[in-house]
């Protein structure tokens, strides 16, 4: 599996991951909630900027249901 793809040839693991979840009917490693924690922060962050720093609040949108 150690195909260069980009960003460190991470692709074929993640598309692996991604693939059994779905033969194995479960949420991947990193799902929805995950990309949603990792990356609303910067938007966040961004826009706080935009404001002159201004706090802002950030939405938890939780954990993936088990």
């Amino acid at each position: 599996m150690r195909v260069k793809s980009g960003h460190g040839n991470s692709h074929t693991f993640q598309t692996y991951e991604f693939i059994n979840a779905i033969l194995e009917d479960r949420h991947p490693t990193v799902n929805v909630w995950e990309a949603i924690a990792y990356t609303l922060p910067g938007i966040i962050a961004h826009q706080s900027a935009l404001r002159g720093g201004e706090p802002l609040k950030i939405r938890d949108y939780g954990r993936a249901p088990a």
